[in-house]
């Protein structure tokens, strides 16, 4: 999964830098959702299990904030036309949210540009054949976002300075050997 979310991240990083010069960003890459007093926030996945270090949160210092979740589950199918893989007929699929934040002043229109060329981030990740990488959805409930992403915190309608979108993109892959540690 990080290898998706660092690509993401990677594509994200470049967009903007070629788009969008000299703007801030903060690029949490991948999170997960977490509870706390009936108050949800995602928290960044470090490979520990001490994840309270690094909240996720809107910093107005940035102009830019992403992070990205896997919320549902991941699909195992056998596949008698896939022949190839480390284990042959074995096709997964993941669903990732994408969480896009930035500054209102940025535009409308810049989440239409950083989706244009969505399906092709995953073309030729080392160690993966894609079989259908896309978006599947955008999101562009800004308020309903911000109850499932970060929760019931201050969110006045009208008066918030950011732009939030939920990217919900599909991938179906196959793990190749190419993938494996010796």
């Amino acid at each position: 999964m990080i290898d998706f979310v660092n690509r993401i991240d990677e594509y994200t990083e470049d967009f903007i830098n070629d788009h969008y010069d000299l703007y801030t960003k903060k690029l949490f890459g991948f999170t997960e959702l977490v509870t706390k007093k009936d108050q949800p926030f995602p928290v960044v996945i470090n490979g520990t299990s001490d994840r309270s270090q690094v909240q996720v949160s809107l910093d107005d210092r940035f102009d830019i904030i992403t992070w990205v979740r896997l919320p549902g589950t991941i699909a195992v199918e056998e596949d008698e036309e896939d022949q190839w893989g480390i284990r042959q007929h074995r096709k997964q699929a993941i669903g990732l949210r994408w969480i896009i934040a930035h500054k209102v002043e940025l535009g409308e229109d810049l989440i239409l540009k950083l989706i244009e060329s969505v399906p092709a981030i995953f073309n030729n990740m080392a160690g993966y054949q894609f079989v259908v990488s896309e978006v599947s959805s955008v999101d562009a409930d800004h308020e309903a976002i911000y109850a499932t992403e970060l929760g019931a915190t201050v969110y006045e309608k009208h008066r918030f300075n950011w732009n939030l979108y939920a990217i919900e993109l599909n991938v179906e892959f196959i793990v190749c050997i190419s993938n494996t540690s010796p």
